[in-house]
């Protein structure tokens, strides 16, 4: 902000304003009617020339009037904004909500994108966690029949997986109960990663009497569990983007559903997003050619170090920055203080 004095700030901040309200390129005169600037249209004038010049407006072809740039916005989000607080009522319903809701931390964070995307008309995004990286809680294999067993895995962030195994051999149900509670005691607090070639041979030793089910059906799960994606995508509101005037062209419109319909690439656009605290990038900001257009506004979930889960909003770069930013920050805080409560 070394470059701009008060009356430039002043301007600048209004630009923003009325073209996040109206999507219209503003103009002098428009300015001047509608704001308490203290100055004459052709002094406005003057001044978004050189708010151009800066970097901070662009001209659209079209028009005499100036947009923000993504410079602006950055400089907008960075210090000029104020914060819109969540109404009263609306937060109470927010936490007994959530608070209803809350069983897995892929449960609470669907449920928390939906009120986002609400409260927002923007598109919500949520990353689940990497069931890699979670510490196994409890191990249970259920009989279907003979042949077929379910392995109940649940993480210490209550994601449950339940991969399917095929065994033509046959088990007997006493066994799989047995081999049950000696998985537990052994892989209990460790993660899917850990879990190697020699853990198994460690199951081998240590199972010997249960060689027959340990070598036929231990691999086969940890098989199972290795070919689960290690994200999960969620998506709320995608239909939103249609609200907004900047999309009304069918290209950018398409391109827009092209790139939340590629999971892996909104997938990688949301993990670049810094770790801490509400993380905000701007068009040109985003690393990935498909996100340029689109301003993506993050907050990471962790448990004891460890990421649980991201929540996002996509919209146009006129993102109505104060507000997302006000609901992210109410429902950060409901999010954490129950991970808190729950898991630690």
């Amino acid at each position: 902000m070394m470059d701009l004095n008060n009356r430039k700030i002043k301007i600048l901040q209004a630009i923003i304003h009325d073209y996040i309200q109206t999507a219209e390129p503003v103009g002098s005169r428009t300015l001047s009617k509608k704001y308490s600037l203290g100055v004459s249209p052709a002094t406005i004038r003057n001044e978004m020339s050189d708010l151009e010049e800066l970097g901070y407006l662009m001209q659209p072809h079209t028009s005499a009037g100036r947009i923000p740039s993504d410079k602006g916005y950055r400089l907008y989000v960075d210090n000029l904004m104020e914060i819109k607080m969540v109404a009263d009522l609306q937060r109470k319903n927010i936490q007994n909500n959530l608070l209803k809701k809350f069983g897995e931390v892929e449960q609470l964070l669907q449920y928390s994108s939906k009120i986002i995307s609400q409260l927002t008309n923007y598109t919500s995004a949520v990353l689940t966690p990497q069931i890699k990286e979670n510490k196994i809680k409890h191990v249970q294999l259920v009989p279907i029949d003979q042949q077929n067993i379910i392995a109940v895995m649940v993480t210490d962030t209550g994601i449950i997986k339940n991969p399917l195994v095929s065994v033509k051999e046959g088990i007997q149900h006493d066994q799989l109960e047995k081999v049950s509670n000696l998985l537990n005691q052994k892989l209990q607090g460790m993660t899917i990663n850990d879990i190697e070639n020699q853990m198994l041979e460690l199951l081998r030793t240590e199972l010997s009497e249960f060689n027959s089910i340990i070598e036929s059906v231990v691999p086969k799960i940890f098989s199972a569990l290795d070919r689960i994606e290690d994200a999960e995508l969620f998506l709320s509101g995608t239909t939103n983007i249609f609200n907004f005037p900047e999309f009304n062209d069918v290209f950018k419109a398409k391109s827009f559903l092209t790139m939340l319909e590629e999971k892996q690439t909104i997938s990688n656009i949301i993990s670049a997003s810094r770790e801490d605290g509400i993380n905000i990038s701007i068009g040109s900001e985003n690393i990935y050619q498909e996100a340029k257009e689109c301003s993506l506004v993050t907050a990471t979930y962790k448990i004891d170090g460890v990421i649980v889960g991201r929540l996002s909003v996509i919209g146009p770069t006129r993102m109505d920055y104060s507000n997302v930013v006000g609901v992210m920050n109410q429902i950060s805080q409901y999010i954490n203080e129950l991970l808190r409560t729950r898991y630690r």
